[in-house]
C-alpha cells in the first residue's frame, strides 16, 4: 500500500490591494495528481470595518470554497481557521485532475469600509504517484 507524503506550501502576509472591492488571490499553483489534505488559514490582523460580514474564502477556479468556505472563515478577530470545505470531507483529501491554482477569495464588508486585514494561509499537499 502506497502512502501519500504531505508538504506544507504557505503564503504569508497576504493582505488584499482594496478593501472595499472583493478580491481573489492565487496563492498557489497545484498540478495534475496533487492531493490537498489539509488547508488553514490564520488571521494575523483583523479585517475591521463597519460590518462584520467581511469573509475569506480559499478554494481553486471551479469551486472558490472547496477548503475553507465563509461560515468558518469570519476574519474580522484574528486566530486560527481550520479547512472544512466539501474538498476536505473525503479522506486523504481532494485530487486534482489538472493543472489550476489554489486561491484566497476575499469577500469585503457591505460597509466597504474596512481598513486593515493580513492573512496566512497553509495548504498540505501529496502528490500521488502511481508509479
Amino acid at each position: 500500500m502506497a502512502f501519500l507524503r504531505f508538504s506544507k506550501r504557505s503564503y504569508s502576509n497576504w493582505e488584499p490591494a482594496s478593501y472595499v472591492t472583493d478580491e481573489i488571490k492565487t496563492i498557489i499553483n497545484v498540478a495534475a495528481g496533487d492531493v490537498v489534505g489539509a488547508a488553514f488559514m490564520r488571521i494575523t490582523e483583523a479585517f475591521n470595518g463597519g460590518n462584520s460580514d467581511a469573509t475569506l474564502e480559499l478554494g481553486d477556479g471551479s469551486d472558490t470554497n472547496r477548503f475553507i468556505t465563509t461560515t468558518n472563515s469570519a476574519c474580522t478577530a484574528t486566530g486560527l481557521k481550520q479547512g472544512t470545505g466539501a474538498g476536505l470531507t473525503e479522506m486523504p483529501g481532494y485530487m486534482y485532475a489538472g493543472t489550476d491554482t489554489i486561491d484566497i477569495n476575499c469577500i469585503t464588508d457591505t460597509a466597504n469600509d474596512a481598513t486593515t486585514g493580513i492573512v496566512d494561509s497553509w495548504i498540505f499537499v501529496a502528490k500521488a504517484d502511481p508509479h
